[in-house]
């Protein structure tokens, strides 16, 4: 394999990988998850803010989560409620899980439970979400939500996806550059409907526009006709005997009378 070959050949895997890469961030951005009629409120906000992948965890998780229940609890009244969590299909076996309040905002401010399911794959554990149920918890901590696993993941990040091998027209680097940057311009515009107005009209505008350097041909169809020549300035036939016109030297009457013999020139 040549060096030419082995570029081509890793440009074409890394295409592919573009183009798995888009399909999954369609996905992840514009499908929602169906749910059951008499889902819970954490349930269905649960679907709002992870990926469709992730929330099938999640969602089995909060299901799971009817299974569990208290063996214990501690609140000290202050800060920390500390929960004995059992499971109906786990026999004896017993779960930690600490909660830590924001006293000025009344809100939870961290959880964590002694399975380490959090920790160790970034979504809450049955337990989890059973005591979020008992503290009439309706959505979910930040402390519980991974950044990576949210349908936002990747705002911060520009979406250019180009390979520019296969190209050797400016107009064509200048289309990809213009689509990249409106991609991002139309992500953020459409989280504020001030700014989704703004740049709607701009393109708008943009759109309309008529550009200065059509062409000669711009608007018309077909190819272009050639001008017939005027007959009007055509010059006239002369005779190079008579100076005369409509006739040439072949049909002129002069060269009839020269080339006659005179009548009175004797015979030899």
């Amino acid at each position: 394999m040549t060096l030419f070959e082995l570029v081509e050949h890793f440009d074409h895997c890394l295409s592919r990988l573009r183009v798995n890469e888009a399909i999954l961030d369609l996905v992840a951005m514009s499908s929602v998850p169906c749910l059951e009629p008499n889902a819970s409120i954490i349930e269905k906000e649960a679907a709002k803010s992870f990926t469709p992948s992730v929330f099938a965890t999640v969602q089995f998780s909060i299901k799971a989560a009817k299974k569990c229940f208290a063996i214990e609890i501690e609140d000290d009244g202050y800060e920390t409620i500390k929960y004995i969590v059992g499971r109906e299909d786990k026999g004896d076996r017993e779960y930690y899980v600490e909660c830590e309040i924001c006293v000025d905002e009344g809100n939870l401010k961290g959880i964590r439970c002694s399975c380490l399911k959090l920790q160790s794959l970034g979504t809450p554990c049955s337990h989890i979400f059973f005591v979020l149920g008992d503290l009439k918890e309706q959505r979910i901590p930040k402390c519980c939500v991974l950044r990576r696993w949210t349908r936002g993941a990747k705002s911060a990040f520009p979406p250019i996806r180009k390979s520019s091998m296969y190209d050797y027209t400016d107009s064509v680097q200048k289309y990809r550059e213009l689509c990249n940057i409106g991609h991002s311009a139309s992500f953020v515009a459409s989280r504020s409907p001030e700014a989704y107005e703004r740049l709607k009209h701009v393109l708008e505008e943009e759109a309309t526009m008529m550009l200065p350097n059509g062409g000669e041909n711009a608007g018309k169809r077909g190819a272009p006709k050639k001008k017939l020549k005027s007959n009007k300035n055509k010059s006239k036939r002369k005779c190079t005997l008579c100076k005369g016109e409509d006739h040439d030297r072949r049909r002129c009457s002069m060269r009839e009378e020269e080339t006659k013999l005179p009548e009175d020139v004797p015979d030899l």
